[in-house]
């Protein structure tokens, strides 16, 4: 982050992990553990590709649109990955600048533009072993076991921006109901960290 950029109250909760490892899954039990929270925000991702019903709830657009909205400045931060597209809005940041704590399902490799962006970044790792990851790929149906093979090499090391306010590592190869708590915890440590008065949004 720039020397003359103050950092936004808030808190932006980045959980990154492996494709099959069930970030979606636990994403959801977590908000469910936690209950009705209102500083709390899940970001909705806008992606390149179809919804499935059985992933998560994005927005999606084609590639032409999704560059057009990067010219015009309609995301806060873009990555790609898998030969897809993926934006998160810029509403985002007025969430942030309120003093929530926006929860956001990102790209490892797109952590320390967040923190340079965001300012206050905090970091779930969700894991599980590659043989629990192929086939949980694999039972979405989308790709071939050359493309899962392919997929899986290309995971990138986690590096911790520095300056990351908390992190946590959750394997979620067991009970699924385990994970949620591990990471509804770690949410509730970082709404303990907001301050205590939000400022109004837009102010």
């Amino acid at each position: 982050m720039s020397p003359e950029r103050v950092p936004s109250p808030g808190i932006l909760l980045a959980v990154v992990g492996p494709s099959g490892a069930g970030k979606d899954t636990l994403l959801r039990m977590a908000l469910d553990t936690i209950g009705r929270e209102p500083r709390l925000r899940l970001a909705q991702r806008v992606i390149t590709r179809p919804p499935d019903g059985a992933t998560e709830d994005h927005a999606s657009c084609s590639i032409t649109a999704f560059e057009q909205g990067e010219r015009t400045g309609a995301f806060c931060l873009t990555w790609r990955a898998h030969g897809l597209a993926y934006g998160l809005p810029c509403e985002i940041e007025r969430d942030l600048e309120a003093g929530s704590l926006v929860v956001a399902n990102l790209s490892r490799r797109s952590l320390r533009e967040a923190a340079e962006r965001f300012g206050r970044l905090a970091v779930a790792e969700i894991t599980a072993p590659d043989h629990v990851l192929v086939e949980r790929i694999r039972q979405r149906g989308r790709e071939t076991a050359e493309e899962i093979a392919r997929r899986l090499s290309r995971q990138a090391p986690l590096v911790l921006p520095p300056g990351t306010v908390r992190s946590v590592r959750i394997d979620n190869s067991g009970s699924a109901q385990a994970g949620a708590e591990r990471l509804a915890s770690h949410m509730r440590e970082l709404l303990d960290l907001l301050p205590e008065t939000q400022p109004a949004a837009g102010v």
